[in-house]
């Protein structure tokens, strides 16, 4: 079953999402369908308010790039992003590491076509918990550090339109304003059916 893709509009791209506390069949299911849903697209990222569910929730696959190289660091051990790939993370939490802020052409899957620069820290540490519900530390940085945070953002609700500087967001809020007004002309049409995922229990 191939889930829908949230779009700018929609509320729950608003809302904070709730701890995981399951570990179950249902999120590694959860996990796959978003992973077979991102892939779908070309997409690197989606968290789980994108397809609908406002739990702390979220799937990557950032590929190697020759241009942009990666550095991962997990639970103490170096080791290759290729080896990591695709991530599911539970209950992510971000914390800036000593490193230059940059800023970098980002896109989302949430609104499509739509593009702009964004600066994010070079390096993070992100402790999340894997889908057996184990506790894992990973520091990296590049694109994948970019990736995890754009998608960390999304399970508080912010997008990277909110991450933009004024000038930035300039350029494209009539795209956006046209996007969002799109969205709910097709919600009261009733064309966006959502996709009924189980909730994780409380």
């Amino acid at each position: 079953m191939t889930l829908r893709i949230t779009q700018y509009g929609e509320s729950v791209l608003h809302q904070k999402g709730k701890t995981v506390q399951s570990f179950d069949n249902e999120l590694t299911q959860l996990s796959k369908d978003m992973l077979e849903a991102m892939h779908q697209v070309q997409g690197i990222g989606l968290a789980a308010q994108q397809v609908g569910k406002a739990i702390r929730f979220c799937v990557v696959d950032v590929p190697d790039h020759p241009d942009y190289p990666m550095a991962c660091i997990v639970d103490g051990k170096p080791l290759s992003p290729s080896l990591l790939m695709p991530m599911s993370l539970a209950n992510p939490e971000v914390t800036a590491l000593p490193s230059d802020e940059y800023y970098y052409e980002e896109g989302c899957l949430s609104f499509p076509e739509i593009r702009g620069d964004v600066a994010r820290p070079e390096r993070i540490l992100v402790r999340y918990q894997d889908l057996d519900g184990a506790q894992h530390e990973l520091e990296c940085d590049g694109l994948l550090a970019r990736c995890i945070q754009h998608e960390a953002d999304h399970l508080d609700g912010i997008l990277f339109t909110e991450r933009m500087e004024k000038e930035v967001y300039a350029e494209i809020k009539s795209e956006v304003k046209a996007l969002k007004k799109k969205t709910l002309h097709t919600l009261k049409e009733g064309k966006l059916p959502q996709v009924p995922i189980p909730e994780p229990e409380e």
